[in-house]
């Protein structure tokens, strides 16, 4: 990564970082967000993060990049109409701090670059992540209805996408089962209603099925050809389960037909004395025309003791032997064979002082994996990938007027 991109990376975070700070009671700032009560003043809240990192993928199909994953969100919310009136923004430099045709990551596969898949690589995000507005109005004492609306932004299907998940918030890697459970984090044209009853919420959407294209600066069209439902259930305050499912139409780039996807999640997570525990397990699957397609995941972050952080992620994920051998697209004429591969990942980072506003760390993970013998050809007998990173965030507010609500 150039000087330049570690730049960009770096003031990606500056206007979270003079602002006034959000309060530390809550480990997830943007669950507290999500609490807040505004009054009848607009309040704004930013939380931002970047990663500055040397990646180094392991065995004869690795690399090595410095590159930086980052992410900055804000949510500008007041009452309107009896409700709560949210605008809803999320922005990335990624188009600039991470190589077109993707950064180094071992047996991931999604999207294209050049009309060629991306094998062993992970692909930047739109400067576009969300651009959305949300109404939700309480009905009654255990009741409410929102509607959410987006030009480009999030169906009602799958977990918190990664990039937002406290379970991956230490971790700058992207888990390899991202396209079998949440890649729709990132779609066009989304329509959204749902409805919650007590612990209970139900939502459906209409949105446009496909993946963005190579073109990251820009927001994509289309008309609203997919559609989703999500049921979630929050039994106990900090644990949240959801069943959810899409029809999505023809959403890959390169293969022709269209995907249903199927996912289920529990999300855990809870504040302790020096810091807090998150964890996330997550079950998905695509079908398609060559069979089930599945991805599990198991992630957690623990901090400790104010400035320690350990974090960690195992991931079962099936693959095509084609395109792990050729790193292209197989070709109809070619009958599909699955492989399973088998990844985990293990890190600390530690927070130092280097930021009066925000937090900076240092940190360091290493992944290993488990395949088939017939692969070490084209992987190696035993690789090990790692990253050593410098990371950065900070959490915000501006205006006044709001307090913390319970939630359900």
């Amino acid at each position: 990564m150039s000087p330049i991109r570690v730049m960009i990376a770096f003031c990606f975070l500056i206007p979270v970082m003079h602002a006034p700070a959000l309060a530390a009671e809550s480990p997830d700032p943007m669950a507290m967000m999500e609490r807040m009560e505004p009054g009848d003043r607009w309040m704004t809240m930013l939380h931002g993060y970047a990663f500055l990192s040397f990646n180094r993928q392991g065995g004869p199909s690795g690399g090595r990049a410095f590159e930086s994953e980052n992410h900055l969100m804000l949510v500008s919310m007041r009452r309107w109409a009896g409700g709560r009136l949210s605008l809803l923004g999320t922005f990335t430099a990624e188009p600039a701090t991470i190589p077109a045709e993707g950064a180094p990551l071992l047996f991931q596969r999604g999207e294209a670059y050049n009309d060629v898949l991306l094998v062993d690589r992970q692909h930047p995000h739109d400067l576009f992540v969300e651009l959305a507005a949300r109404w939700d109005r309480p009905v009654s004492d255990r009741g409410a209805f929102h509607l959410y609306l987006s030009p480009w932004g999030e169906p009602a299907v799958g977990p918190t996408a990664y990039p937002h998940r406290l379970s991956a918030s230490e971790n700058p890697s992207a888990p390899l089962a991202h396209h079998n459970q949440d890649s729709t984090h990132i779609s066009a044209n989304v329509i959204t209603a749902g409805c919650t009853l007590g612990r209970w919420t139900l939502e459906g959407s209409g949105f446009h099925g496909r993946e963005p294209d190579e073109r990251r600066w820009n927001i994509d069209g289309g008309p609203i050809d997919s559609y989703s439902g999500r049921l979630s259930f929050r039994p106990v305050e900090g644990l949240s389960i959801q069943i959810s499912g899409a029809r999505r139409q023809d959403p890959e780039e390169l293969e022709e037909g269209n995907q249903t996807r199927q996912t289920a999640s529990a999300e855990y997570q809870r504040g302790t004395s020096g810091g807090f525990i998150a964890a996330t397990l997550i079950l998905g699957r695509n079908l398609v025309r060559g069979g089930a397609e599945w991805g599990e995941t198991l992630e957690a972050t623990w901090k400790l003791r104010e400035v320690h952080y350990l974090y960690a992620r195992t991931e079962s994920v099936d693959r095509d032997l084609f395109e792990l051998v050729n790193k292209t697209q197989r070709p109809e004429s070619v009958p599909a064979e699955k492989v399973r591969i088998h990844a985990a990942t293990l890190g600390y980072v530690r927070d130092l002082p280097l930021l009066k506003r925000g937090e900076a760390g240092l940190g360091a993970g290493l992944t290993f994996y488990s395949f088939r013998h017939d692969l070490e050809e084209t992987y190696g007998d035993f690789p090990v990938s790692g990253q050593l990173f410098i990371r950065l965030r900070g959490s915000s507010h501006v205006g006044g007027g709001a307090h913390e609500h319970g939630g359900p």
